[in-house]
């Protein structure tokens, strides 16, 4: 990722909604609530309307949202998943054709529902959704997975509590660039408001396919934190190598990378169409 200046990797439009953001920290290792998985489909709410249509336009994807609405412009079926079960990459196993899909077909979902709903009421009503419009099937297991497990130094973090706290939104905001040879991550773009969990940021740094391997957040550390990381920059790729972003992430944020063998739960994907029912 190239660039001779910061490079704003969210620039959907969002709007504050009360409901907290998808990015959390794993306690215990990311046990799933127990309420997306023990609701039959009768127990499960339901919005007020729905409306689902597919796009296949080139369209950038974005989000608009207030306290009784959510409207999703070419959605992918990952996002309108993890709006059902906000859980990290790595506890997520999709069907083959969804990252064949990507890009190429999106959905335009617009729903409604009582403004007081909470953000759990809402997640079991995009469950319901996706096992309505799109027949899915799906189970949850254990899996193995070789994973950098994350904590806390033993000298401690060196985390800066967020001055400006931005609202909770459906993605962390972050910008990346490489300039002179360094690559900089920071959680802070110009005056707006700012700051990651530090599960947030380290989904970040998944999503930019440095390291091979998930960063699990074993820290159990809540809050937003204003972040700033820096490492050298190896051409051609102009992104740090994975040893130096970890060691980056040890002496600048004390935070440990540990590489092990994680024992964690997983929500398979066994089925889902492309194209959903009628609205």
């Amino acid at each position: 990722m190239q660039s001779s200046g910061f490079q704003d990797m969210n620039r959907k439009s969002f709007v504050p909604v009360t409901a907290p953001s998808v990015w959390f920290a794993l306690a215990g290792l990311a046990l799933f609530p127990a309420a997306g998985f023990t609701q039959t489909q009768a127990e499960r709410p339901q919005f007020d309307a729905a409306s689902v249509r597919v796009n296949q336009t080139s369209d950038r994807p974005s989000t608009q949202y207030d306290a009784g609405r959510v409207i999703l412009h070419k959605a992918s079926i990952k996002h309108l998943v993890l709006r059902a079960w906000p859980l990290p990459d790595y506890q997520l196993v999709l069907p083959d054709w969804v990252a064949a899909d990507r890009g190429s077909i999106g959905y335009d979902v617009s729903v409604t529902f009582p403004p007081d709903t909470t953000a759990e009421r809402l997640e079991l009503m995009f469950q319901d959704l996706l096992t309505t419009r799109f027949g899915l099937v799906m189970h949850r297991e254990t899996r193995d997975v070789k994973a950098f497990e994350v904590r806390a130094s033993e000298q401690g973090t060196r985390l800066k509590k967020a001055a400006n706290p931005a609202p909770p939104t459906d993605f962390p905001k972050y910008s990346a660039r490489t300039q002179d040879g360094v690559w900089h991550l920071s959680s802070q773009l110009g005056g707006a408001p700012s700051g990651l969990t530090v599960a947030g940021f380290l989904e970040t740094i998944d999503t930019l396919r440095i390291v091979d391997r998930p960063l699990v957040d074993a820290t159990g550390i809540q809050g937003y934190y204003d972040i700033d990381l820096t490492a050298p920059a190896e051409p051609p790729g102009s992104k740090p190598d994975p040893s130096e972003l970890l060691g980056a992430l040890d002496k600048q944020l004390g935070l440990k990378a540990s590489l092990k063998t994680l024992s964690l739960k997983v929500l398979v994907i066994d089925h889902m169409e492309r194209i959903p029912t009628g609205n």
